[in-house]
């Protein structure tokens, strides 16, 4: 997602080939991301052999909460009920960790992400 937002400009698309091989990561596995983020509209793509993929919107509208949500929507979803004499306290402890994540997670965007990667120059 972050190769996506350093690319974007609203128009070109990038091949999934070339994110694998800049992200390090295998391109069966990219794929199946890839899908998911289309199917969640996140990213789209164009076939042929100009396709790619590109984000559907600017990367400081896309949170790293909706990229969770897309992927992982377990990930920071339901708390199983308590049980036991310190369940409810363990519960407690999860949702102010889940509270918390959820915060980070939106407070955070992709052009954020994706600007802390570049260098600085100084003259």
């Amino acid at each position: 997602m972050v190769h996506l937002a350093k690319k974007h400009d609203g128009q070109s698309v990038t091949r999934a080939d070339d994110i694998a091989e800049s992200e390090g990561i295998p391109s069966s596995f990219l794929a199946q991301i890839l899908h998911e983020l289309k199917r969640t509209g996140v990213v789209t793509s164009r076939r042929g052999k100009t396709g790619g993929w590109k984000l559907i919107e600017p990367p400081a509208n896309i949170s790293m909460l909706r990229i969770v949500e897309a992927l992982e929507p377990e990930a920071l979803g339901q708390i199983p009920q308590p049980t036991g004499e310190s369940g409810v306290a363990v519960r407690n402890l999860w949702e102010s960790v889940r509270e918390s994540s959820r915060q980070i997670l939106a407070q955070n965007n992709l052009e954020t992400l994706a600007s802390e990667d570049e260098p600085m120059f100084y003259i």
